[in-house]
């Protein structure tokens, strides 16, 4: 029961997703009476979602094995003995496997996403629906990452009553709403960036597109310059979203830079519980005591 009405949540986000995709993505029509447009999103969003579950699922298991396997590497006891090759062998497999997992995930927004959106509005006309996706590969990038952007941003809405999860599904959603609030000071405040119509439909897409970049934890003994490599991280992040959706229009690398900052800044309240989160479920290991306990002190053998 719980695995079909999470079955079911998660398509009617997707369907809401392909909903404002048609209403931003201009590429992508959505046409007829309220009835025959719900039908229409909820076909795209079942196709869509098929790919994005059904495509990547012999990948993702078989790296979530490769995981497992790995860290009950890392349980075991090392061969102190052996190379420095062999004791940082399961180190560099981490590395390696959390990368193809991130590879994995971008594929997965930029062309498996989009694919079966595509699949789906030709489903849909086959059916008899007055749904179109026009343009070329961009206009269908674009119609993929809002309908990826959007189903996200819903289902953390729908994991808010969940015990178990609510309270990481609402740091996640108050740093979307603050990032979100960001952006919206950034587009008033700054010359240069612009938000197409719908506006303030457009600018809350935006925040949850930017919303799915991969994020990086980062700590350097030089103060300030962890910060300045993260920045410069967002910029390119968000530099991507622009450039593939076409959803905000930006003049110049500052303007661009300064929104950033500004998203950055105002997302610094929900970067803070989560730190403090994370530290609380993952305490940091005492300092080794530098005095035998009394039991364990080594005695003479006269005594």
């Amino acid at each position: 029961m719980k695995t079909t009405a999470r079955i079911i949540g998660r398509w009617v986000c997707a369907a809401a997703g392909v909903w404002v995709a048609a209403e931003v993505v201009g590429r992508l029509r959505i046409a007829g009476g309220t009835g025959e447009r719900l039908g229409s999103a909820a076909v795209v969003a079942a196709v869509f979602l098929a790919f994005v579950v059904l495509v990547p699922l012999p990948l993702t298991r078989l790296l979530g094995r490769a995981l497992r396997r790995n860290q009950r590497r890392f349980a075991e006891e090392p061969d102190w003995g052996g190379s420095d090759g062999e004791f940082f062998a399961p180190l560099r497999r981490h590395f390696l496997l959390v990368g193809l997992g991130m590879v994995l995930t971008a594929v997965v927004l930029v062309v498996i996403g989009p694919a079966g959106v595509w699949a789906g509005a030709e489903l849909g006309a086959a059916l008899g629906l007055d749904v179109r996706l026009d343009g070329g590969l961009k206009a269908l990038v674009a119609a993929g990452l809002v309908v990826a952007a959007v189903e996200t941003a819903l289902r953390l809405v729908l994991a808010v009553p969940v015990k178990r999860r609510r309270a990481g599904a609402l740091r996640s959603l108050s740093g979307l709403l603050l990032s979100g609030a960001g952006l919206v000071l950034a587009e008033v405040w700054l010359d240069g960036v612009r938000a197409a119509d719908p506006r303030w439909l457009t600018l809350a897409v935006v925040a949850a597109l930017f919303h799915l970049r991969f994020r990086l934890t980062l700590t350097l003994p030089v103060p300030g310059v962890a910060s300045l490599v993260l920045v410069s991280a967002n910029v390119l992040a968000l530099w991507l979203v622009v450039w593939l959706t076409g959803l905000l229009h930006v003049d110049g690398f500052w303007p661009l830079a300064g929104t950033v900052a500004l998203m950055w800044a105002a997302e610094w309240p929900s970067r803070l519980a989560t730190a403090a989160a994370e530290a609380r479920a993952n305490p940091p290991l005492p300092p080794p005591d530098p005095f035998w306990p009394e039991q364990h002190m080594p005695r003479s053998p006269l005594y």
